[in-house]
């Protein structure tokens, strides 16, 4: 049995909190210094931008960096001769057996996201790590071992960078 360990990466929870949080930081700056007007005051009397601009990413965006780290939950992906296991805490595990994959694409919708789908194109499994991204090549190659897949790769461009792209389709 393989196992690998990884920092999930959850796009949409993050994106929620991140919003929720700038909103709260907003409204209190606001009640703190009355208003936008306030705010605006006491920014040009700050004296230096770099100075101001420093402060803000110490006191609203560094805490918000932290708690996206803490809220990401770790995961565990076990493979073996017939299924993939993945733990997270505080949810049931989810198996999948590998006689049920029949493609797996990687960098196809999200950069750095393994994607497995079964017979019919339903989607049965999304592994999206928050920093190695040499892990889901690795998990997609063990499943692969297991079973006879096809690979091609190819490139797509994102933001006008070519980024690798990996199909592996079952014989």
């Amino acid at each position: 049995m393989k196992a690998f360990q990884f920092k999930s990466h959850n796009v949409k929870k993050g994106l929620i909190f991140g919003f929720v949080y700038l909103i709260i930081v907003f409204v209190i700056f606001s009640v703190i210094y009355g208003g936008i007007n306030g705010m605006a005051d006491a920014a040009n009397n700050f004296g230096s931008a770099k100075g101001l601009g420093f402060l803000v990413a110490i006191i609203v965006i560094g805490p918000l960096v932290v708690i996206l780290q803490l809220i990401n939950p770790k995961i565990e992906v076990l493979i073996d001769q017939e299924q993939i296991v993945i733990r997270q805490r505080k949810k049931m595990d989810q198996q999948v057996l590998l006689k049920d994959i029949h493609e797996m694409t990687i960098n196809q919708s999200l950069v750095n996201q393994l994607q497995v789908f079964g017979p019919g194109g339903q989607l049965l499994v999304k592994i999206h790590p928050q920093h190695d991204t040499q892990i889901i090549y690795q998990i997609a190659n063990e499943i692969a071992g297991h079973n006879s897949f096809r690979q091609e790769k190819g490139t797509k461009k994102i933001f006008g960078n070519p980024v690798e792209t990996v199909t592996y389709t079952r014989k």
